[in-house]
């Protein structure tokens, strides 16, 4: 296969664009013409050229330190907590990138220095004396160069989606923990490289320090003040000391460039996932997350049968109790507050508030990781730096439970799901459905009271999800405490659920059993979600009025005052379709046009619109489509018999 001609690019920037990639390199090949290569040995082993080096790399380690304690926590609370005069404090952490080193270093002169707005205390409290020391050094590299990790980091935070860390939380991680064996190692790549940049900066570090802490041989005479001193007496070897300078500043950009950043703009590959294999194999041994240093509360886990009860207020406002064992399934079309109904319960969203009690624990006040809440996102959100074991022993290990354990009752839960054998793996080694059923065995292992899943086997093909589900069912009749399950499949909300809760705008349109919502489903999405015709109108004594001026006409009219908002509900299969109009019993007869024609499994689903009704799908045989000729544009007449319309009011 040929590639395509690479696009020319226009002389009016290509020549603009040259000017400037010469007007960088001109410089630096200065340095390298200019070096005198038979001296460079001994210029950069001179006594004091390597004691500014050896304290430039002193000072650039100390400032990169303080940068790590107190950048981390500064880019994260940018980037995760929303507070008044945000963009101040930014603006303060860009300011000493922008600002002349020189006034960096007169502005921490003036706010640290003897006869400072903080200095005098520092001496008087600490004995901490900055100015021509050491420290001051470190002090003045740190000001300038701790930007770059902020920025850096609050990048990578953003670019993370909080899914990640929620979903840790309601597996039972206290905050720190999240933050140590989520965050951090997720944003590593973001973490390493402001890193990098930071201690660069700061070995390259001239202004500030000569300005603040002076330049004194051995204390704050780092390699940069000491370039500044040969230029002045021997140019030749000032020249070498830049050199290198500029090696050191190339290999920090070269080795971002290449491990640390998408090359090219362009994402880094991912493994194809391996077909799962037929046999079981143990599962590698993967390095242990790191631990945090704070100890852990035990999460309240399933113990005894528990009970839900909860009051939501705000975008979602409903009341729901469910009984020890029982499992709802949440439908509704898109925006109805169905995921809102999950973090609220979860206490993850500002849009709806619950007052939740489980069993006889009221948690409304306790944080998402204390709650006993397990929550599976649409997407998994598999944490890509663990393999498919450590995920599924994560909840159990933030418990508290012992790693030996945790790793058992994980293995026992991949084992259920069928994914067993990929244990080993990554996420990114994992297809859609296999990602997903790691998804929910980690949420089951953590032994929730509360299990909330959202839309769990959607990536899953069907025969998979048949299996899975099949699993799911005999997990859930044994579980002792709610599950609440969010899907758009009609199987799923049958097949699973005690109970069926139907949203629209964050308000309950109907909650019964599921035999009850397919017989008279009180919405139009949830009829048509279950393959039904559903039309909304108002309520007459034979019928119902439909918007578009036509009838229709029921068996068993709704005993409503007329004009009152009603639903009709028709089976696909008692529409008939006829060329010719029907003579006979039907009392409802339209004429229409047929728009379209699928195949369902082994019966075929004719579209047919009409002027005066809403659209009206008819199921019949590949043989009467066959043998009344039904193709897209065919003139045909429908008809419905009275007895097999279903009115419900709304």
């Amino acid at each position: 296969m040929k590639r395509p001609a690479p696009t020319r690019a226009p002389l009016l920037l290509t020549v603009p664009a040259l000017l400037a990639i010469a007007f960088l390199l001109l410089p630096l090949a200065g340095i390298l013409l200019r070096t005198d290569w038979a001296r460079l040995g001994g210029d950069l082993t001179d006594p004091a050229v390597v004691q500014a080096l050896r304290l430039s790399l002193y000072v650039s380690c100390w400032a990169l330190g303080l940068s790590l304690v107190l950048g981390i926590p500064l880019a994260w609370l940018l980037a995760r907590v929303p507070f008044r005069g945000k963009a101040l404090v930014r603006s303060l952490v860009l300011l000493p990138m922008v600002l002349p080193p020189t006034v960096g270093g007169v502005a921490l002169l003036l706010g640290l220095g003897r006869r400072g707005v903080a200095g005098p205390w520092l001496e008087e409290t600490f004995g901490i004396v900055l100015p021509f020391h050491t420290s001051g050094a470190v002090v003045a590299a740190t000001f300038v160069a701790m930007p770059f990790l902020v920025i850096s980091l609050e990048g990578a935070l953003r670019g993370l989606r909080p899914r990640y860390e929620e979903t840790a939380a309601s597996l039972g991680a206290s905050p720190v923990r999240v933050f140590l064996t989520v965050t951090l190692p997720m944003v590593a790549p973001g973490l390493i490289a402001g890193a990098a940049l930071t201690w660069a900066r700061a070995l390259g570090e001239f202004g500030a320090t000569i300005t603040f802490a002076g330049n004194l041989p051995g204390a704050t005479q780092t390699l940069p003040l000491q370039v500044y001193l040969l230029l002045q007496e021997d140019p030749e070897a000032a020249t070498a000391v830049s050199l290198l300078l500029l090696v050191i500043a190339m290999a920090v950009l070269v080795a971002l460039r290449g491990r640390w950043t998408p090359r090219g703009g362009e994402p880094r590959p991912r493994r194809d996932p391996a077909p799962e294999p037929a046999a079981q194999e143990p599962a590698a041994q993967e390095p242990a997350a790191p631990e945090p240093t704070a100890p852990e509360t035990l999460v309240p886990t399933l113990t005894a049968p528990t009970s839900l009860h909860a009051d939501l207020t705000g975008f979602t406002r409903l009341t729901l109790t469910a009984d020890p064992g029982t499992t709802l399934a949440v439908v509704g079309p898109n925006g109805a507050g169905k995921t809102t109904l999950l973090r609220a319960l979860l206490g993850l969203t500002p849009r709806a508030h619950a007052r939740l009690r489980l069993g006889d624990d009221p948690v409304t006040h306790l944080p998402p990781h204390r709650r006993g809440v397990a929550w599976v996102p649409q997407d998994g959100a598999l944490f890509p730096h663990l393999t498919a074991l450590g995920n599924t022993a994560y909840g159990p290990r933030a418990q508290g439970v012992p790693r030996a354990e945790a790793r058992r009752r994980a293995q026992e839960w991949l084992d259920r799901l069928g994914v067993g054998t990929l244990a080993h793996r990554r996420p990114a080694q994992l297809s859609g459905g296999q990602a997903q059923r790691v998804a929910l065995a980690r949420a089951l292992a953590a032994r929730p009271r509360l299990l909330l899943l959202d839309e769990p086997l959607a990536a899953l093909d069907q025969t998979t999800r048949a299996r899975v589900r099949h699993t799911l069912r005999a997990h859930l009749a044994d579980f002792a405490g709610v599950c609440l399950i969010v899907t758009h499949d009609p199987v799923e909300a049958l097949s699973l659920a005690d109970r069926v809760l139907v949203l629209d705008g964050g308000r309950v349109l109907q909650d019964a059993p599921p035999a009850e919502v397919t017989r008279h489903p009180r919405s139009p999405w949830v009829a048509r979600m279950l393959g039904r015709n559903a039309w909304a109108g108002t309520a007459t004594g034979a019928g119902l009025l439909l918007p578009g001026g036509g009838a229709l006409t029921a068996a068993e009219p709704l005993p409503l005052p007329e004009g009152t908002p009603a639903l009709a509900v028709i089976p696909p299969e008692a529409v008939s379709v006829h060329r010719e109009r029907p003579g006979g019993s039907p009392r409802n007869v339209w004429r229409g046009t047929v728009r379209e024609i699928t195949a369902s499994g082994s019966r075929m689903r004719v579209l047919i619109t009409s002027p005066r009704i809403p659209d009206l799908v008819a199921e019949t045989t590949p043989q009467a489509v066959a043998e009344l000729g039904l193709t897209d544009g065919a003139e045909v007449w429908t008809a419905v018999k009275a007895t097999e319309v279903s009115l419900t009011p709304l």
